[in-house]
């Protein structure tokens, strides 16, 4: 029993006996309508019921924050579409500025040749394992490309299409030692055929071969398609000549030739489809 009068609980319930006792005794002397043991009540009850009251007003406030977050989470919801439908306006704008500088560059060219039929296009492909730097345009038969049409970046010339699909074509450019183009030099008037080796396709080269052993063309000197075969317009620009060797197994010479245009750095050209013969 002595252990109970010792206890924690027992100084609890003394602690809240004397509480109400002083309460009672408050409220007694105290002017109110209210029985004294009411008052006495109300008293120890008051800071509980102020507390509660805090509590409560804190979590209304907690509640509204969430409200708050929710709305904040659906307006940025609508400032990423806003930003995504602001980024896809860009990638137009981009595309479409691409593609007025590419026809302001062919404009010279289609002035010069009325009879020019052709199809603007992009690239959308490339394969890092072809060393001839093959690529692949976003247009095909459906547009009117053909096998053999030759590819020009303003008025030169790239390459010519060796594969067509409905909405795609394969190109193969100037270096590849599968193209060869009947050419000619502008101030000497040499011709000959444009190809290249494996050796020099890796190295972004080509050669203007079949030329006499006592060639006139030098270093500097402009190659042009000569139109011969029907396959190439006449006169689009293929290189310039970086120098002149003599070849190792006949009495010719060839020129190499350092293309107009490096290929890897075309996304975008035009497709001839048609032309007249000069």
């Amino acid at each position: 029993m002595s252990k109970f009068f010792k206890g924690t609980t027992f100084k609890v319930l003394t602690a809240v006996a004397v509480i109400l006792i002083a309460a009672a005794v408050f409220a007694a002397v105290s002017d109110s309508a209210s029985s004294p043991l009411t008052r006495a009540v109300s008293i120890v009850t008051s800071p509980f019921e102020r507390a509660a009251s805090f509590l409560s007003e804190k979590v209304d406030s907690f509640t509204g924050g969430f409200v708050s977050a929710d709305s904040y989470r659906k307006r940025v919801e609508e400032l990423e579409a806003q930003v995504a439908d602001y980024r896809a306006q860009l990638v137009d704008y981009e595309n479409a500025k691409k593609q007025l500088e590419s026809y302001e560059q062919f404009l010279d060219v289609r002035e010069q040749n009325p009879d020019y039929q052709w199809v603007y296009c992009t690239v959308i492909g490339r394969d890092s394992a072809d060393i001839f730097n093959s690529f692949t345009l976003g247009r095909g038969s459906t547009d009117g490309i053909e096998v053999n049409d030759a590819v020009i970046f303003s008025n030169y010339l790239i390459g010519v299409v060796t594969e067509v699909n409905p909405t795609s074509c394969v190109v193969r450019t100037v270096t590849d030692p599968g193209v060869n183009i009947a050419a000619y030099e502008i101030r000497t008037g040499e011709i000959g055929y444009v190809s290249s080796s494996a050796e020099q396709s890796v190295n972004g080269s080509c050669s203007l071969s079949g030329l006499d052993k006592n060639t006139a063309v030098s270093k500097g000197g402009i190659v042009c398609t000569s139109g011969t075969g029907g396959i190439f317009p006449k006169d689009l620009i293929i290189g310039t000549v970086a120098n002149v060797e003599q070849s190792g197994t006949d009495i010719s010479a060839n020129a190499v030739l350092e293309p107009a245009v490096d290929s890897r750095d075309i996304s975008n050209c035009f497709v001839i489809t048609s032309f007249g013969v000069k």
